[in-house]
């Protein structure tokens, strides 16, 4: 796929996006006037975009589609539920046209009958008197170039830069489009730019069109017909009723003369047919940066703001990678200028420390997204399976500003997806069930994300009939995953769910049941360095609780030792470091639990854990760390301070060890494991229990 066709397909995407938010937005909210315009702008944006490429099927489809939005804009049509829910099978369909677009594929027979249909049913709600036939699924001239009287005279004035071919974009495409959006009265190419024959070269474009477009239309969506070649040409917009605009613009012209004289010549301006030239305002060099500044404000009503920018995430993550070795070759002189004892070299490799620890910072935060973007397609995956079920559910997103690494974002999206519609499908009853348990007719499920200990918090919560202990612990021993004599608490036999193949749902649907997926949510969970935990009542609902790590690339360590191995663990996550002294080891009494400031804290000793050999060191630590509700305490050797962490995988042979989530270089070329902190805790809790 061309720079250009995945720049068309990212934009269409985001474009779709913001169409299935807007919408899903006015079931659940009732219509209003910015979630109209928002599903209008994007419609057209898709149409407008579509054009300039030559996608003739998107642009037909997407323009039947605009019209009627037009309408409901302006109030001449009522948008119903009926309408919105035809619109979310627009947006389905019209995704569909631009993976075929992009793809160069056939329309199936299937697909254009699909396109027929919506055609036909989007015709309808039209006012009778605007109804066209959609026996072609091209657009006709007549309905493009309509005008009506709120309609003014636009100048544009297209100048394409010499190396404007190498972006391979049709200009007459885009001209296609620019008509429209109105009439295009006026349009003649100036030649003036041309070299002779032997200077002239082939891929070098020399061309300039001046343009005059009648249309009700603002500068903002003429401006959109170039959006994709902005850098590559010269752009003059104004209206021919802004006559400071008109004069700002003939004062430039006029140091061309040869340019000048061609405007007026064309009948461009035919005022100055009546207003003799020597009338025009002679530019002082004041004058003559007053009205160039004003014609970059128009052209680029956006240069003192700030701006998005789309970057592929394979160049982020390269500079992530790059800023990673800079972090390890930056230890290694930090390790060095210490043991020389040079002041200079470590003054000079601090201030380094600090720098890479800004860009790094920045880079990172490159990476970051609010969830609020990803998450609301959840919408209408809930929504459309309460339809398909016969539910009434009342869906929630808080705290959508929460912002988390664009990769963690992605992966989490699937398993998230899965838990949604099992608690549409198992966890939410029916109306009529709901009302005999004295339970409100409409359901409610909650997705929370906030961040929490250095990690990022997710929680999916349900108001329904809650997951049955019985029924589970009952199909385990059926499938051998536990005796009958087995201990187990509440939480434990809730996690058995995650188990492939335990399903307790008494019929199989089409969203869910069949016991496949919920092992894939919690390994990919994991995969993330993640972990998911339920909590459920019965009658009263469940509670999935999802912990992730802000990154998976740099993170702030804490590096300490316990026996002969050096370990890292994330910083955000410890409370404080104390000393193991007398007083504490006299009140623990054999036991591995001590009395921190009247708090009993449970210990982990990290030696005994990993079975390291006693240090020389004369000195205990304790590294009190917090996950979720849980406190531990773990007993090491020696506390080394801070230190930057690039988080690298250990390989097939070590990714399984229990309680390390991967390893780093240190500055010395050794290797320091990484604590996988939830599985340390967790293993402490059950120890105790």
């Amino acid at each position: 796929m061309s720079k250009e066709l995945q720049l068309f397909y990212e934009d269409a995407t985001e474009q779709l996006g913001f169409m299935e938010n807007s919408l899903v937005n006015m079931q659940e909210n009732g219509v209003n006037e910015d979630d109209v315009g928002a599903l209008f702008r994007s419609m057209h944006t898709i149409k407008g975009t579509a054009g300039m490429f030559g996608f003739t099927d998107v642009v037909s489809f997407a323009h039947i589609a605009e019209n009627l939005l037009s309408e409901v804009r302006d109030g001449t049509v009522e948008l119903t539920d009926n309408m919105i829910e035809k619109f979310l099978l627009c947006k389905d369909h019209t995704e569909a046209l631009v993976h075929i677009a992009i793809n160069d594929e056939e329309i199936s027979d299937e697909i254009r009958e699909n396109n027929d249909s919506l055609l036909e049913a989007l015709i309808s709600f039209m006012p009778v008197e605007k109804q066209v036939s959609v026996e072609s699924d091209t657009v006709s001239e007549e309905e493009v170039t309509e005008v009506n009287s709120q309609e003014v005279l636009w100048h544009i004035s297209v100048g394409l830069k010499e190396d404007y071919f190498e972006t391979g974009m049709d200009f007459f495409n885009m001209l296609s489009f620019l008509g429209a959006l109105g009439k295009i009265t006026h349009i003649v190419p100036y030649t003036g730019n041309i070299p002779t024959l032997p200077s002239l070269e082939a891929t070098k474009s020399y061309m300039h069109f001046d343009i005059q477009l009648l249309a009700d239309t603002s500068y903002e969506d003429i401006e959109e017909v170039f959006e994709f070649v902005l850098d590559d040409i010269d752009l003059t917009i104004f209206q021919m009723t802004d006559m400071e605009s008109v004069e700002d613009f003939l004062s430039v012209s006029k140091k061309r003369e040869e340019y000048y004289n061609f405007l007026i010549q064309n009948k461009f301006f035919p005022q100055l047919e009546e207003k003799p030239i020597e009338n025009i305002k002679e530019s002082t060099t004041d004058k003559e940066q007053k009205s160039t500044q004003k014609t970059v404000d128009k052209t680029s009503p956006m240069t003192n703001k700030s701006f998005s920018l789309r970057v592929d995430s394979s160049k982020v993550d390269s500079i992530i990678n790059q800023i990673s070795e800079m972090v390890i070759a930056n230890a290694k002189i930090s390790q060095r200028a210490d043991q020389l004892e040079d002041t200079s070299l470590s003054e000079s490799a601090t201030i380094l420390s600090d720098m890479l620890e800004e860009v790094r910072t920045s880079v990172m935060n490159i990476r970051m997204v609010q969830v609020g973007d990803t998450f609301s397609k959840f919408k209408r995956i809930v929504y459309d399976s309460t339809k398909k079920l016969g539910k009434e559910i009342n869906f929630d997103i808080v705290g959508e500003d929460t912002e988390l690494d664009k990769m963690v974002v992605e992966k989490i999206s699937d398993p998230l997806m899965h838990m949604l519609r099992n608690s549409v499908d198992h966890g939410v009853e029916m109306p009529e069930v709901r009302v005999e348990k004295g339970k409100p007719k409409k359901g409610n499920i909650t997705l929370e994300t906030f961040p929490d200990a250095g990690t990022i918090v997710i929680k999916i919560t349900d108001d329904g009939k809650g997951l049955d202990r019985e029924a589970i612990a009952k199909k385990a021993m059926d499938n051998g995953l536990i005796d009958e004599n087995h201990n187990l608490s509440d939480k434990e036999i809730f996690n058995l769910i995650f188990e492939a193949g335990l399903s307790t749902a008494k019929e199989v649907s089409d969203i869910s049941g069949r016991g496949v997926g919920m092992d894939v949510v919690r390994r990919n969970i994991e995969d993330l360095r993640g972990t998911v935990e339920i909590d459920s009542v019965k009658d009263e609902g469940s509670v999935f609780t999802i912990r992730l790590p802000l990154t998976l690339a740099i993170i702030d360590g804490f590096l300490i030792q316990a026996g002969r191995t050096k370990y890292i663990i994330p910083l955000e996550m410890i409370q404080e470091c104390i000393e193991l002294d007398e007083r504490h080891k006299s009140s623990m009494h054999g036991n591995q639990f001590i009395d921190l400031r009247d708090s009993i804290l449970p210990l982990l000793d990290i030696r005994k854990y990993f079975k390291e050999e006693k240090s020389e060191s004369s000195r205990e630590n304790v590294v009190v760390v917090k996950y979720g509700d849980y406190k531990i305490g773990m007993l090491v050797d020696e506390l080394y301070g801070e230190f930057q962490t690039v988080i690298k995988p250990l390989g097939e042979v070590f990714e399984n060890v229990p309680g390390i989530s991967g390893g780093t270089i240190l500055g010395s070329g050794e290797i320091a494991l990484i604590f996988d902190v939830p599985k340390l805790v967790e293993y402490k809790i059950k120890e105790v229990n």
